[in-house]
């Protein structure tokens, strides 16, 4: 299949080239009709699966959740150990901005379509606004690794054009944002693809809809990164909701670890997580949790690239003792040790003295080394559901954050109801004002009823696991009678002391991620969001914080740690890479 998108993406990105290749068409005569534009959509993505080993590198070895095995060569040790140099290919970000150059060049032959008349208005808006999705998620990924970056969305002849800083200077992050979400608030439409639209027709058997990035979680991503929380929890609302219904009704619904099937598919007492990683395109567990994912076909170029890093074979990149260590020191609801339904056997794997990474290819056999089938998953349920947690916490609904994290919406609000009340059913929902954080649990017998948001789940009991608490001493009154509120249920702050607490919520939410997340490409967004907006806070403190995160990893093996980590406690400019063409 990806051989086939890579063929399409030629109708897109020739200007690219300094040569047409004899087997493609000619430029002239790509863009003709609405099947030209689905082809080009899809040459994109094709493109895209190029870069899915660096998104992971990236993403996953810069923080602490993984580190480099005695084969890793000299660059996957620099990016471990934060000393990167400008010529270390991994953080080149050429192929990011060919793809982006691509998606101009799509974007302004979109517009030419449409005023000549070979696009219709309704099969523009579609597509338009998928490529420029898919523009502003790379720019995001930019963002995030090099901090400052050129804004390039004029149609250019090449790459080599992008380099005149003059015509594109570089962007701060903040502004980059700013830039982003502006893009994204234009376009014709925001909602997902249509059903019966040709850009939806099966592809080799794949279905293609989650192919694509949801705009709609990019919006709550952008929003959550600027800062803007109401926003962001108002667009993550949208994906718990995505189909509106009843959940035994629809098996399509996002998150299924809150809405699911009677909240019962991903319940991990038995091995329904690790369905997620180990089931196919969509299977019906993964498909309910899953949000966004490309697949590797073992029969279409390009191969899996993840069986090289993680492998027994290869053998290059490999779970931290940090990462380890976080699943073996949780306890179980029963009161019995570690995350066995997330950890050991599941995330990762050992074989002897060494351990490797399971989750990210959890189908490979060493033994028939060319099964390489697989998939990229890049957004899904869980960590949706951590983000949510973490915009709906700096908004001030802690309790609702609090549910999301550890264990249910109708147990945390109904316990502050009195023991003898016995039908606590109406204390079962967050009676919040706004309908972004209203969510009704209410479940009930004699007669049997059950609300949409019963069948909830938090992250941790969906793992089996006890919940986790924050000193309650330290930040609230605790000589004041409890106050009652719809939308939290805690005692008055101690002066000053809410600012503190909505971050030690936070880190409540971190040590999940990396429980529920590790591996998948969100540990180190999701670090320096949170140091970022410590930074800004409190000067200093998101320094230490992510210096002190990274540094665990190394101490954690019985390593010292590196210069480069250190520096990252000393200036904000070393969180980022070199920037170089």
């Amino acid at each position: 299949m990806m051989l086939l998108l890579l063929g399409m993406s030629t109708f897109s990105c020739q200007k690219t080239f300094d040569l047409l290749p004899e087997d493609a068409l000619d430029y002239s005569q790509a863009y003709q009709n609405v099947f030209d534009a689905d082809a080009a959509v899809l040459g994109l993505y094709g493109k895209v699966t190029r870069i899915a080993d660096k998104y992971l590198v990236l993403n996953e070895l810069r923080a602490d959740l993984e580190d480099v095995t005695p084969q890793a060569d000299n660059y996957l040790r620099e990016i471990n150990d934060h000393n990167v140099s400008a010529s270390n290919p991994w953080a080149n970000p050429r192929p990011y901005y060919e793809i982006i150059i691509n998606c101009n060049d799509v974007m302004h032959n979109f517009d030419l379509m449409l005023a000549n008349k070979r696009l219709l208005q309704a099969d523009y808006n579609i597509r338009y606004s998928e490529v420029a999705a898919l523009r502003t998620w790379l720019y995001l990924q930019l963002g995030i690794h090099y901090g400052t970056v050129p804004y390039i969305t004029d149609p250019l002849q090449s790459i080599e054009a992008a380099k005149d800083e003059s015509k594109y200077p570089k962007l701060s992050f903040d502004e980059l944002l700013t830039k982003l979400i502006d893009v994204m608030q234009g376009l014709p439409t925001l909602t997902r693809i249509p059903a019966g639209t040709s850009l939806l027709l099966p592809i080799d058997g794949y279905a293609p809809a989650k192919i694509f990035i949801n705009k709609e979680q990019l919006m709550g991503d952008l929003y959550l990164w600027k800062g803007n929380y109401p926003q962001a929890s108002h667009y993550y609302k949208k994906l718990f909701n995505y189909n509106g219904g009843d959940p035994v009704q629809n098996n399509d619904a996002y998150a299924a670890l809150t809405l699911g099937s009677n909240g019962s598919d991903l319940s991990t007492a038995g091995s329904s997580w690790n369905k997620i990683f180990t089931q196919g395109f969509g299977e019906r567990v993964q498909n309910n949790e899953i949000i966004n994912q490309i697949p590797f076909d073992r029969n279409f170029a390009p191969v899996n690239p993840f069986i090289k890093l993680y492998a027994p074979n290869s053998y290059l990149i490999k779970p931290s003792d940090k990462a380890i260590q976080n699943w073996r020191n949780q306890t179980r609801t029963d009161g019995s040790p570690s995350d066995n339904a997330r950890g050991e056997g599941v995330s990762y794997t050992r074989v002897g003295t060494n351990t490797y990474i399971k989750k990210i290819i959890p189908n490979y056999n060493p033994v028939n080394q060319f099964e390489t089938t697989g998939k990229w998953i890049i957004s899904r349920g869980g960590d949706l559901t951590l983000k949510f947690a973490e915009s709906a916490n700096r908004d001030g609904r802690d309790s609702l954050a609090y549910a999301f994290v550890n264990s249910r919406i109708r147990d945390v609000y109904a316990r502050v109801v009195a023991p003898s009340v016995v039908n606590k059913t109406n204390e079962m929902q967050s009676f919040d004002s706004n309908p972004d954080y209203y969510f009704d649990a209410r479940f009930g017998d004699s007669p049997n009823y059950r609300r949409l948001w019963s069948y909830q789940l938090g992250v941790r009991l969906r793992a089996n696991l006890a919940e986790t608490k924050v000193d309650s001493s330290q930040f609230f009154d605790m000589s004041v009678p409890g106050v009652k509120s719809y939308i939290n249920y805690h005692k008055p702050f101690l002066p000053g002391k809410e600012a503190a607490f909505r971050t030690a919520m936070e880190d409540i939410m971190i040590a999940e991620w990396a429980l529920e997340s590790a591996f998948e490409g969100h540990r180190w967004p999701t670090l320096i969001r949170h140091a970022l907006r410590r930074e800004k806070e409190t000067p200093g403190s998101g320094r230490a914080f992510l210096r002190d995160v990274i540094a665990d990893k190394f101490i954690a093996a019985g390593k010292p740690v590196p210069a480069g980590v250190n520096a990252l406690g000393t200036d904000v400019k070393n969180w980022y890479l070199p920037f170089n063409f």
